[in-house]
């Protein structure tokens, strides 16, 4: 199901996610929690709404409290406050289930970019000790202890041993040559120069 919005447009996110409170669609809801873009977009566009009850409540509160007149006319603002506050009560409940069936996904995929970010400032200050150590061998300065020391952090760091591991593999493994498959015609085809399949 092709969803009306995008993944930077949260104004119409809450629109549509909060008519999908209201009016479930299993379809609709599966656009909108397919993918990392989305879940997250559906998932913040849910705290969001929540919040806009919490300010209701408070302004529709402080209403009431402030209200002056005749004692019918209170009794009758009461009413369609306490009409209102059901209906309200009964789609914020429905928005923090909603929430809650999310917010296992949404932790899962944060906690692997949170990973992978690290992993990428590991790899790049890794290079960066690398390139420090290649300039001064190759240059007139003399190594330090600290050098030899920065030096040594890094080919114990897991992240050149991994490197290390891949190199002398591919040293004493050779070429590999890419195995073929079988194309859907039946012409063999190697999977080196083959296209990958976008989902």
């Amino acid at each position: 199901m092709q969803l009306p919005y995008t993944v930077d447009d949260d104004q119409a996110a809450i629109e549509a996610v909060g008519a999908e409170i209201n009016r479930p669609d299993p379809a609709r809801w599966q656009a909108m929690t397919t993918g990392d873009d989305r879940l997250r977009q559906t998932y913040r566009v849910l705290g969001q709404l929540i919040k806009q009850v919490e300010v209701a409540f408070t302004k529709r509160k402080a209403v009431l409290r402030a209200f002056r007149g005749p004692r019918p006319d209170y009794h009758q603002a009461v009413a369609v406050y306490e009409e209102w506050k059901s209906r309200t009560v009964h789609f914020a409940n429905c928005a923090r289930a909603r929430r809650g069936e999310l917010e296992d996904r949404v932790r899962r995929i944060n906690q692997h970019d949170t990973l992978n970010r690290m992993a990428t400032a590991l790899q790049t200050l890794t290079q960066a000790v690398a390139d420090h150590r290649d300039a001064i061998r190759s240059g007139s300065r003399e190594e330090t202890a600290a050098d030899r020391m920065l030096w040594l952090r890094l080919e114990l760091s897991p992240y050149a041993a991994r490197q290390n591991h891949m190199a002398a593999t591919t040293s004493t493994a050779g070429p590999q040559k890419p195995r073929p498959t079988t194309c859907r015609r039946g012409q063999p085809h190697t999977t080196a120069t083959s296209p990958e399949r976008k989902p």
